[in-house]
C-alpha cells in the first residue's frame, strides 16, 4: 500500500506532463497546417493548378494507408489576388533585421554572436537580395546580366524597387565603398552560396571584377522574397524525460526502461515517401490518421538495403581453392628482407651514377635563358571563338589564337589546307588557311590598365656576348672544288647537302661520288660534323662519314610541325610514308672539348620555306661548343648567323670581315670582289680581355676559375 501510495503523485506528473506535450503538439500542428494554406494561398497566383495536384499525392497516400480522404481546403485566392494586381514595391516589405532565416551561421556560434551580426549588417544585404532577386524574376525570358546592368535596373526610375530598398542599396554601397554594382555583386553572390538560385561568373578585367548571372532557378530564387520568409517555423515537442528508475520487492535489482517512441512518418533519419513538388513542404497527416509503422530495430542495428532481411551478398560469398592459390602465390612472390636491401641498394647506387656532378649542374645552370622561359603556349581551341565556346567565358585566354582566312573562292567545306602557309597556291587554293590573330579580346577601354603582353626576344647566347660571336660572314661558291685549305680549322661544322633524292627540287642536287669526294677532311682535325640526311641518304651519309674520319656518335631527329603545331601528316617527302621527320648523323674526329649532357636529340619546330632547318639548331650547337669556330656547308642567305662562316652557290657575293681569312682568300681568288670594303677595325683589347684570352679553355667549354 505504501508503494502504491508513494507512486500516485509521481502518476499525476507523467499525466500533466503528457497532457502538456499533446497540447503543444496539438498548436505545432495547426500553426504548420496554417502556414501551409497561407503558402499555398501566396503560390496561387503563380501555380494555379497547385491545389490539385496536392489533391492528387495526399489521395495516393489515403489509399495507400486505407484511409478516407479529406481535401485540401481551397484557400482564400481573393486576398492575394489582390496583393498580385499591387505593384511589387506596394506589397513588398524590407526584411526584419532582427530575423534572418536564410542566414547560416557556423555550429560553432553562438546565438548571441549570430543575432548581433545579423542586427548589424544583415538587414541591408538580406533588402538588396530581395531586390535582386525580384529583379531577376521580373526578367521574362531570362537573359544573361552582369552586376553592373543589374545595378543600372536597380537605380533607374522605372525599377519596381521601393526608397527604402534603394537607400538600403546605397548604404551598401557606401560601405564597400560607393560602387553600387560591387553591392550587387556581393548580393549575387551571398544567394549562390547559401540557396544555388543562381549560376554566377566571376572575372578581372582591367583591374576591375565583373559578375556574370548565366542562368537562374525561379523556384529557388521565390524563397529570397519576404512571403518565402515569413513562414514561421515549428519548434520540434520537447523530448519527455524519463521517469526515475522505481523498484519494488520483486526486482529491487532491474530498472524499468524507458517508453519506446515510434518515428513519425515523415521524421528523420527515414527520407519521405514522395519528394516534395517545387521545393514546398508536403503537409504533415492529421493527428487521426495513422502513420505507417517501421519494424522495431534494436539500437546499433543496420536497416538492410535491398530485398528485405537475410545475409549481405559479401556473407554469401565462399572461399574456393582458387583464392587459396592465389593467395599462396602472392605470399610466395613477396620478397625476403634481404632482397629488399639489396634492391634498396642497388637503386642507390643508380641513383648516385646517373645524378650530375656539381660541375654538370654548373655548366648546365649557364645555358639557363635568362629572364624565364621565352615560349608562349598555343591554344588547343585554335581560334578566339572556339576558346570562348568551349570554356563558356566571354573572354578567350591569354595564349596564342589564330584566324581564319575566308578569301571570296575559299569553301569551308572542304576543311582546312595540308600545306597552311606552305602552300604554293593560296591564291586559288579553295582550302581555309590561318593567320595569327594579333587583335585584342577585350577593347580598351573595358581592358584598363592591363599590362601589355610580354614580346619573345630573339634567341641568342645569353652567356656570350655578340662581340665575343663576331659577325656573320659567308662566301658563295662551289664547294664541289672549293680550296677548304685557306678556311683554318673548325670546332663544329653542319652541312645539308642537296642528295640526289629523285624529287623535283628548286635548286641543283649533288651526285653521290661528288658527295665522297668533298675535302671535309681539310676543315677539321678535333671537332663536330652535323650532317643531315633524308631516307634515301642515311646509309650514303654514315659512308660519307667514315671515308672523312668520322666516328657517328649520335642522331638527332627533328619532328615537322605545321603552322598550328601539329604533327604533319602529308608531307611533299616520302615514297612509301609521309615523312613527318628529318634526320641529322652527328660525327666526331680527334678528341674535341665539348659540353656533354645539355640538349636533348629531338627537335620539335614548324616547317618553313623548302629545306631550311630549324633555328633552335644554332643555339644547340653553341651550347655544345662555345666560342669555336663555326662553319655551315650548303648554306643560303637565311643561314647565315653570328660567328659563324657560311658556304655556297646561292649567297649574295663574298663578305669576309676576318683579317687573316680575308687575306688568304684574296691570295687565292684576287679576281672576286670582297665585302666589305675596307673591313672594321677591332677595338684595342683591355688587359683583362688579354689576360682571359690567354688562358686556356676549360674542358667544358668555359673560362677556368683564376
Amino acid at each position: 500500500m505504501e508503494a502504491q501510495t508513494d507512486a500516485a503523485p509521481g502518476g499525476g506528473d507523467d499525466l500533466a506532463t503528457m497532457r502538456e506535450q499533446s497540447r503543444t503538439l496539438e498548436e505545432s500542428i495547426s500553426a504548420r497546417r496554417e502556414a501551409q494554406l497561407n503558402l499555398i494561398g501566396s503560390l496561387q497566383h503563380l501555380v494555379p493548378d497547385l491545389v490539385p495536384s496536392l489533391d492528387q499525392s495526399l489521395r495516393l497516400i489515403a489509399a495507400f494507408n486505407g484511409r478516407p480522404f479529406v481535401p485540401t481546403l481551397y484557400p482564400n485566392a481573393a486576398a492575394h489576388a489582390q496583393n498580385a494586381t499591387l505593384k511589387p514595391h506596394h506589397r513588398r516589405a524590407l526584411p526584419d533585421p532582427a530575423r534572418s532565416t536564410r542566414r547560416k551561421t557556423s555550429p560553432g556560434s553562438s546565438p548571441a554572436s549570430a543575432t548581433a551580426g545579423g542586427a548589424g549588417a544583415g538587414g541591408g544585404i538580406d533588402a538588396v537580395r530581395t531586390m535582386v532577386a525580384v529583379c531577376l524574376l521580373e526578367l521574362v525570358p531570362f537573359a544573361e546580366i552582369d552586376a553592373a546592368a543589374l545595378a543600372r535596373r536597380l537605380q533607374a526610375d522605372t525599377s519596381s524597387a521601393s526608397e527604402a530598398e534603394r537607400a538600403a542599396l546605397s548604404d551598401l554601397a557606401t560601405e564597400l565603398g560607393g560602387s553600387a554594382p560591387a553591392a550587387v555583386a556581393l548580393a549575387l553572390r551571398r544567394i549562390a552560396e547559401d540557396s544555388g538560385a543562381l549560376q554566377i561568373e566571376e572575372a578581372f578585367i582591367g583591374g576591375k571584377q565583373m559578375t556574370m548571372v548565366w542562368a537562374i532557378d525561379r523556384s529557388k530564387l521565390l524563397k529570397e522574397l519576404p512571403e518565402s520568409a515569413s513562414v514561421p517555423q515549428a519548434q520540434p515537442p520537447p523530448t519527455p524525460q524519463a521517469p526515475p528508475p522505481e523498484t519494488d520487492a520483486n526486482s529491487a535489482i532491474i530498472p524499468r526502461p524507458p517508453p519506446l517512441q515510434q518515428p513519425d512518418m515523415w521524421g528523420h533519419p527515414m527520407p519521405p515517401m514522395f519528394p516534395r513538388p517545387r521545393g514546398m513542404a508536403m503537409p504533415r497527416m492529421p493527428p487521426g490518421l495513422m502513420s505507417l509503422q517501421r519494424p522495431f530495430m534494436p539500437p546499433g542495428a543496420v536497416l538492410p538495403m535491398g530485398g528485405g532481411p537475410g545475409p549481405s551478398p559479401n556473407q554469401l560469398k565462399h572461399r574456393t581453392e582458387e583464392d587459396d592459390l592465389k593467395d599462396l602465390e602472392l605470399l610466395l612472390n613477396k620478397k625476403t628482407y634481404r632482397e629488399k636491401q639489396n634492391t634498396k641498394t642497388g637503386e642507390e647506387l643508380l641513383d648516385l651514377i646517373h645524378r650530375p656532378t656539381a660541375k654538370e649542374t654548373a655548366v648546365a645552370a649557364k645555358f639557363k635563358t635568362k629572364g624565364g622561359s621565352q615560349l608562349k603556349e598555343y591554344c588547343t581551341n585554335l581560334t578566339k571563338e572556339d576558346c570562348r565556346r568551349q570554356t563558356g567565358s566571354f573572354v578567350a585566354c591569354d595564349k596564342v589564337h589564330f584566324r581564319r582566312i575566308i578569301a571570296p573562292h575559299t569553301d569551308t567545306n572542304l576543311g582546312d589546307c595540308s600545306f597552311l602557309d606552305t602552300c604554293r597556291h593560296t591564291k586559288t587554293c579553295k582550302y581555309v588557311h590561318y593567320e595569327l590573330d594579333q587583335t585584342p579580346d577585350v577593347p580598351p577601354m573595358m581592358a584598363g590598365a592591363l599590362a601589355p603582353p610580354r614580346q619573345i626576344k630573339p634567341q641568342r647566347a645569353e652567356y656570350c656576348s655578340e662581340i665575343e660571336l663576331g659577325e656573320s660572314q659567308w662566301i658563295n661558291c662551289d664547294i664541289r672544288n672549293f680550296r677548304m685549305d685557306i678556311l683554318g680549322q673548325f670546332g663544329v661544322i653542319m652541312a645539308d647537302p642537296p642528295w640526289d633524292i629523285h624529287m623535283e627540287l628548286p635548286y641543283g642536287t649533288m651526285a653521290d661520288d661528288e658527295m665522297r669526294t668533298l675535302n671535309v677532311p681539310a676543315l677539321q682535325t678535333d671537332g663536330l660534323i652535323f650532317l643531315w640526311v633524308t631516307g634515301r641518304a642515311m646509309e650514303l651519309g654514315r659512308e660519307c662519314l667514315e671515308l672523312w674520319g668520322y666516328k657517328r656518335v649520335e642522331e638527332i631527329i627533328w619532328v615537322k610541325t605545321n603552322q598550328l603545331q601539329r604533327i604533319i601528316r602529308t608531307g611533299r617527302t616520302g615514297h612509301w610514308l609521309n615523312h613527318s621527320k628529318e634526320h641529322c648523323l652527328v660525327g666526331i674526329k680527334g678528341n674535341p672539348l665539348v659540353n656533354r649532357n645539355i640538349d636533348t636529340d629531338v627537335i620539335v619546330a614548324e616547317v618553313r620555306e623548302t629545306s631550311r632547318k630549324p633555328d633552335e639548331m644554332y643555339a644547340m650547337l653553341e651550347r655544345i661548343s662555345p666560342r669555336t669556330r663555326k662553319l655551315e656547308l650548303f648554306a643560303r642567305m637565311h643561314n647565315t648567323q653570328a660567328g659563324w662562316l657560311s658556304l655556297g652557290n646561292q649567297l649574295n657575293g663574298v663578305r669576309l670581315v676576318d683579317e687573316g681569312l680575308r687575306a688568304r682568300y684574296k691570295a687565292a681568288y684576287p679576281d672576286v670582289e670582297v665585302q666589305p670594303p675596307s673591313p672594321p677595325r677591332p677595338s684595342a683589347p683591355t688587359d683583362v680581355e688579354q689576360s682571359s684570352s690567354q688562358k686556356p679553355a676549360a674542358p667544358d667549354g668555359g673560362e677556368r676559375p683564376a
